[in-house]
This record gives structure tokens, C-alpha cells and sequence, in this order.
């Protein structure tokens, strides 16, 4: 994988060369302010960078032995400035070797988190095993045109192919390493604006990226708004590809800068530095590299007697030592955790830098140590901190904590599973009352579905992947048939199958199980139907495509030409359309009595057997005396009169039945 020349990168910076006033910062950084008499509202609904002139420098850095690990942290760390390193990534092996042969080969079969390839967008990502979840192998084949990206953290077989740069090769730079994460795409990807929780150092392998940069003290104008004051990372609601200046006036107070990242560079991003980037290239590839924010107050911080008398180095990750939170490749990630640092940084602020008594900790409210389970959490905590058990925490006993000890605190104070980061993403993210309707009323339509037809239901329809469609198959055709029916799923095994389902909708509260049996499967109560079913099925309307303000006017006119085709594609395959029908049947004036669902009016021997389910029903109402009779009486019926079948056999079983 070749790193691919960009002939479109540029055009950002050469717009806003030609709509400033004063030149675009490319690297240094070039100073400018807003010439007097500037229309108040120039540069509305254009991207951020027309509504003033670039003037945040970012410096650079040509040879990477040149910045000391001591310079590296008083200069930029410490001074919250970005730097960038100038072809610093051309010592790493994954910049000569990560060929797509050899990705496939060597790591095809590592797991990698992926998401929509557009940030923000409405499509869940589909990978080879899964939402959220997909195989180094399966991703690389289709890595040009896929719509989706990696951002996943580094699977450690892959770490002997990375190092981290000399100005980190000692010291707590060295040793507080938190997370590596790897981005692959097929460039044309953007982010939104954005702040990390950590210190990174970004290096491009592939492709290109433009870094648009402000400072951290600028979170009122970019209207950035934390749900806490712990939270260090998050987004901003200003859309950058087309700056409201009525909706946000203050961007334009906003002084930022702009620099390019090629094949080869890195790029050092303070923590809670805003930015955004866009990807460039058919294949664009980096790997970032987190580590603590060591300048944090009261954090353990940087000692440079360290790093004295040793040369800087590139350090391959292979030989770091212990990365706070690394994944095998396999398994449960741990993207975005808390790391050990954050933690000694919020502790020792609740004391100024002093010891901390256990009466102040468990006063703490409101923090990331109060899970509000009545001090469970809290106590468990302060029993892994105090490690001498003197009722106080020192800066002595943060030195006996291991790093298994962190991780474990790390859990209680973030309990909550992030979805993406597990094999339940799908389970999280797709309504269960959605996909238990849409598979009810399609397999009554059908009355008998192969795996094609499931899969085809499960996946067009529902927008779920091949793997879980195969899955969910596999466990309703449990006699190995290759073909399910209603018959034999409605009475509670589609519940129980779909039963992981209910973590989508455990936020409500509400108990989704049919009572008994299961038999109200597609009951009234608890199915989704017409409108209100192709609303959750589609996940939006018309109305919220015309009304998304993010979407220019010919993205909004091929989503509203997609949505439509999927619509009338969904209404065929649920027979939506028959029921739009039948509704407009019974509102017709004169009153005609509205024909069972799945009946053929012309067939005889259907309509007798209607006669006699109404004759029937109308029976067990007088004689009935109990509203609970009605559904065992339905359930009686439903023997005599399936939904579908052949004609002359309903008529032997009806015989038989009376």
C-alpha cells in the first residue's frame, strides 16, 4: 500500500486562500486578524476557515532525534501546543510493509472496530462478524470502496510495526502509554470538531489528512458543552462544512490553524485541543498513539533526571513497557477507558495536592468515583488506594498500585459496557419491538422461510449483517431443517431468540416478553404497524431528510430518491401496501365490513371459514364470563383457520376440528 498522492487535498486551503484576507497557516503558521469592515456575517453557511483568516501556528520538527524528550515536553506537552514531525513515520516498518497481500495474510484474522466511513452518519457499520466488528482480512479487500472505516484499537501482534518516536523514549512519556489505535479508510472520510481526553501523536502510514487546529481555551466558541466537568473529551454541534454564523456567532472569534499530514509525518494533538480532519487518498492509514496527560494538575508528571544520559531512540511498542489498556486482537476492546494518570489527577485535586483522607474521598459527590449505589463503589476504590491502609492516600501509595489495580478501578468508576466495543453492538442498537414485527409479519406473509429468505428479510429490511442473520437462523431452525415457519416460531421461541435484543430497550423499562407462552407474538399491543413501522424501520422520514440542515441540496435530493426506493421495497416485502389498503377500505363511505387479514374474498372456502371464526367468537363472548377466555378461544381458532395454507387441507382440518 503505496502511500497515494492527493489532488483534492489541497482544495480546502487553496478556498480558503482565495476567500481570506490573509494566507492560510501551512505548518508555522502565518498571522492575521479580520481587517476592519468585514461584512458581520462573512463566511455564513460556508466550512469553518472562510469566516476568518488562519493564525493558530503549528510548528514542525524535521529531524526526529532533534527534539529531546525534555524539549518535547516543555515545548509542546506542558505548553499545550501541536507540533508536527516531518516524515518521522518512515522509520516505522509498517510504513514500508503494510502491503494489503500482507495485511491479509499476517493479521487477517485480527478483529477491528469499524464505523460509518461518514462521521455522524444514520447507517450502522456491517463487518464480517457483525455491527461494529470486522476482520483485518475482510476489511483490506474491499478497503477502496468501503463504507465504512477502522478506528479500533491496535491489535498488539501488529505493535513490532510501530514505534514511538525519540522524544518519547523515556521517562513517564515512555511508561504512561495508555491505548494505540489504528484508522484505516478509503480516504474521503471527515470528522466532526472534536476534543480528545488524551495526548496523542497521530502518524500517517497512507494517504493524507488535513488537521484543522484551535486552541483548548476556545470551548465557549465552539459551543462545546461537557455533561460534566469530567468529561475531557466530546463533540461540538457546530456543523464545520457549513458555519451557521446566525445560529453561532462566536466562530467567528475563533483563532485556528491549518496544516497537512503526508505519508510518513506525525502530528503531536494535546488533549482537549478542538480539531477536525479529512482524509485524503484511496487509502489512508495511521496509527495514534495515547498517552497520559502527564500536564494535568496534581498528575504524576514529567521528571527529566529520567531521562538523562540516555540517547533518544525509536522504541518499537513491542518493547514498551506495559500499555495500560492493549488488545490481543480478540475479544472485548477498551477503547476511550479512563487511564491511571486521569485518576491520580482528579484525586489530589480534592485536597490541593495533598494527602487525601478517606472523610474527604467518600465526600466526593457527582464524580466519576460516585456511582451513586449508595458508596459500594466509592469504598472498593478507596480500599485498592489506601495500599498501607492508613486512612490516607499518598503520593507513596499511588506508587504501589499496579496497573491490573488500576484497570480494575478503571471498571467500577465506568461500569457500563460500551457497546461498540463489544460483540453485542447489534444487539444494542437495533429496536427489538422493530425486528420481532418485521420477522412476524414476514414470516406470516411468507408461512415458510429459507436461510436465503431470512437473511434477505433480516438484512434488506432491518439493515442487520449476514453474520447475525445466520446467526438468528441457526437458533430458530433448531430441528436443521433449513426452512422455519410461523407455526413453529410463534409460540415463544422468536421471543427467546430475540431475547438480547431487549438490551436496546432496557433504558424503558419494559418487560417485552409475552406472558405465558409467547403467543402475542404479533400481538396489537406490543407490534409496531403502518406508519410507526416504517418509521422504525427506515429510521427516519421524509420530513427528516428535507429538515437536515447538514445535507446539501444534492445529498438531500439522492437521500430522499434512496429512501423512497428502499420505502416501496420494505412495503412490498411486509405487505404494507395491503395494509394501507385494507385502512382505506374500511373508511370508505357505506360502511363494508373489513375482510380478515390473508383471506382470498373470491375463494369459498375461505369465506365460510371466516363465517365460521365469527360464529365462533361471537359464541365464546356470550358465553364467556372472563376476558381471559379470548385469547385461548383465538388460540383455538388459530388451529382451525391458519393465516395461509392450502385450501383443501384447511377445509379437512376444520372438519376434523368441529
Amino acid at each position: 500500500m503505496e502511500g497515494n498522492g492527493a489532488p483534492l487535498h489541497g482544495l480546502l486551503l487553496l478556498l480558503v486562500a482565495l476567500f481570506s484576507s490573509a494566507p492560510v497557516c501551512l505548518g508555522s503558521g502565518v498571522s492575521g486578524s479580520v481587517p476592519s469592515g468585514v461584512p458581520e456575517l462573512v463566511g455564513h453557511l460556508k466550512p469553518f476557515g472562510f469566516q476568518r483568516p488562519a493564525e493558530y501556528p503549528i510548528d514542525e520538527v524535521i529531524d526526529p532525534y532533534s527534539l529531546t524528550p525534555e524539549q518535547f515536553y516543555t515545548q509542546y506537552v506542558e505548553a499545550v501546543r501541536p507540533v508536527v514531525f516531518r516524515g518521522a513515520a518512515k522509520h516505522f516498518k509498517a510504513y514500508s510493509e503494510w502491503t494489503k497481500p500482507r495485511l491479509m495474510s499476517q493479521y487477517g484474522k485480527l478483529e477491528l472496530r469499524i464505523e460509518p466511513r461518514k462521521d455522524g452518519s444514520a447507517k450502522h457499520p456491517v463487518g464480517a462478524l457483525g455491527f461494529g466488528r470486522d476482520t483485518m482480512e475482510n476489511f483490506v479487500r474491499g478497503l477502496e470502496t468501503s463504507d465504512n472505516y477502522v478506528v479500533s484499537e491496535l491489535p498488539s501482534p501488529m505493535y513490532g510495526d510501530v514505534e514511538l518516536l525519540p522524544c518519547m523514549s523515556c521517562g513517564r512519556l515512555l511508561r504512561k502509554v495508555s491505548e494505540v489505535n489504528l484508522w484505516m479508510s478509503g480516504g474521503g472520510t471527515r470528522s466532526r470538531l472534536h476534543r480528545d481526553a488524551f495526548n496523542a501523536i497521530n502518524c500517517q502510514i497512507n494517504g493524507t489528512k488535513d488537521w484543522i487546529m484551535i486552541p483548548a481555551n476556545q470551548t465557549d466558541n465552539v459551543y462545546f458543552k461537557a455533561s460534566s466537568d469530567w468529561e475531557l473529551g466530546g463533540l461540538s454541534p457546530v456543523n464545520t462544512d457549513s458555519i451557521d454564523l446566525k445560529k453561532y456567532p462566536r466562530i467567528r472569534d475563533v483563532p485556528w490553524g491549518i496544516t497537512t499530514v503526508e505519508a510518513g509525518d506525525c502530528i503531536y494533538v494535546p488533549g482537549g485541543h478542538y480539531h477536525q480532519v479529512r482524509s485524503y487518498g484511496l487509502v489512508n492509514v495511521a496509527v495514534s498513539v495515547l498517552f497520559s496527560r502527564l500536564e494535568s494538575p496534581h498528575a504524576l508528571g514529567f521528571d527529566p533526571a529520567e531521562c538523562r544520559g540516555l540517547e533518544p531512540r525509536f522504541v518499537p511498542l513491542s518493547e514498551t513497557p506495559e500499555i495500560l489498556w492493549a488488545y490481543p486482537g480478540h475479544g472485548m476492546m477498551t477503547m476511550g477507558c479512563i487511564d491511571d494518570n486521569a485518576m491520580v489527577s482528579m484525586i489530589f485535586s480534592m485536597s490541593d495536592g495533598k494527602p487525601v483522607s478517606k472523610k474527604q474521598f467518600f465526600a466526593q459527590e457527582n464524580t466519576p468515583f460516585d456511582q451513586g449505589d449508595g458508596g459500594k463503589a466509592v469504598k472498593k476504590i478507596w480500599k485498592l488506594l489506601d495500599t498501607d491502609q492508613d486512612g490516607l492516600i499518598s503520593r507513596s501509595d499511588i506508587g504501589n498500585i499496579s496497573r491490573d489495580d488500576w484497570r480494575e478501578m478503571s471498571h467500577i468508576m465506568e461500569p457500563d459496557v460500551v457497546f461498540s466495543n463489544s460483540y453485542d453492538y447489534e444487539y444494542a442498537v437495533l429496536d427489538y419491538t422493530m425486528v420481532r414485527t418485521v420477522l412476524s409479519r414476514a414470516l406470516q406473509k411468507q408461512g415458510k422461510m429459507s436461510r436465503e429468505d431470512f437473511t434477505s428479510v433480516y438484512t434488506e429490511v432491518i439493515r442487520g449483517s449476514d453474520y447475525y442473520a445466520n446467526k438468528l437462523f441457526d437458533q430458530l431452525d433448531k430441528a436443521k431443517k433449513g426452512a422455519i415457519t410461523w407455526k413453529k416460531v410463534k409460540k415463544g421461541l422468536l421471543e427467546e431468540v430475540l431475547e438480547p435484543f431487549l438490551m436496546s430497550e432496557e433504558e424503558d423499562g419494559g418487560n417485552h416478553f409475552a406472558d405465558g407462552d409467547g403467543d402475542d407474538v404479533a400481538g396489537e399491543e406490543e407490534a409496531l404497524d403502518g406508519a410507526d413501522l416504517m418509521r422504525s424501520v427506515m429510521g427516519r422520514d421524509e420530513g427528516d431528510i428535507e429538515g437536515d440542515e447538514s445535507l446539501s441540496d444534492s445529498e438531500r435530493e439522492m437521500a430522499l430518491e434512496e429512501y423512497q426506493e428502499r420505502a416501496s421495497h420494505v412495503s412490498d416485502i411486509l405487505g404494507l401496501d395491503q395494509d394501507s389498503e385494507a385502512d382505506t377500505d374500511s373508511d370508505n363511505e357505506g360502511g363494508e365490513e373489513e375482510e380478515e387479514d390473508g383471506d382470498d374474498e373470491d375463494d369459498p372456502e375461505n369465506a365460510r371459514l371466516q363465517e365460521l371464526y365469527r360464529t365462533h367468537m361471537e359464541k365464546v363472548e356470550r358465553e364467556s364470563h372472563e376476558q381471559d377466555r379470548l385469547p385461548e378461544a383465538t388460540e383455538e381458532l388459530e388451529e382451525i383457520m391458519p393465516a395461509q395454507g392450502d385450501a383443501a387441507e384447511t377445509s379437512r382440518k376444520a372438519k376434523t376440528e368441529l
